[in-house]
């Protein structure tokens, strides 16, 4: 298993990113874009994400604050994502607004040091399980598919199956299937729209 080195990515950390940022704007802050509400929980098919939306405020008056979005899978798929999903998420989010009020430098890219490590850590093999379909699922997805009035909505039916196939849910000849489906459908709605 590799190990991630941060020197080796040419990604700046984020502890690197508050510090020009405290320089630059000593008055500014770090807050939840919506103090009510500092982070949601939202489901994308069967996974769930905890979702944090920071603003960085360069002036304790700044009509424009720079705005981060970041989510984390939750829960946690590695080790250093497990059990620390939202401090994760908030971090990022933190990352990301300071290069959105241009308060860091983003020469070396958008993502975090953190956030690269996170990604590659999943990435890294894991012991793979053949894949089993729900098939309480697979008729679900497939009457929604054939029910889809638009063709967003087929697109976001498409992000699910793709990610339940990711994740091991939907056996490859249930995902050509469905993809066929979803084919036939588009062609319908693009018929139905001309």
């Amino acid at each position: 298993m590799s190990r991630f080195n941060p020197e080796d990515t040419g990604y700046i950390d984020v502890a690197s990113r508050l510090v020009e940022f405290r320089t630059k704007h000593p008055e500014g802050s770090l807050q939840p874009a919506n103090p009510d509400q500092p982070y949601r929980l939202e489901r994308f098919g069967e996974q769930a994400f905890v979702v944090y939306v920071a603003a960085a405020y360069r002036t304790p008056d700044d009509p424009r604050p720079g705005i981060g979005v970041a989510w984390e899978p939750f829960p946690g798929r590695t080790p250093y994502t497990r059990n620390s999903e939202l401090m994760n998420a908030e971090t990022s989010a933190w990352g990301r607004a300071i290069l959105a009020a241009l308060a860091a430098d983003s020469k070396k890219g958008i993502a975090s040091a953190e956030e690269v490590r996170n990604r590659q850590a999943e990435r890294e093999p894991q012991p793979a399980a053949e894949p089993v379909t729900d098939h309480e699922w697979l008729a679900d997805i497939e009457k929604r598919i054939r029910e889809a009035a638009t063709l967003a909505e087929l697109d976001a039916l498409a992000r699910e199956i793709q990610l339940a196939r990711q994740n091991g849910r939907c056996e490859q000849v249930h995902f050509e299937h469905l993809r066929v489906v979803g084919g036939q459908r588009r062609t319908e709605l693009q018929g139905d729209a001309a």
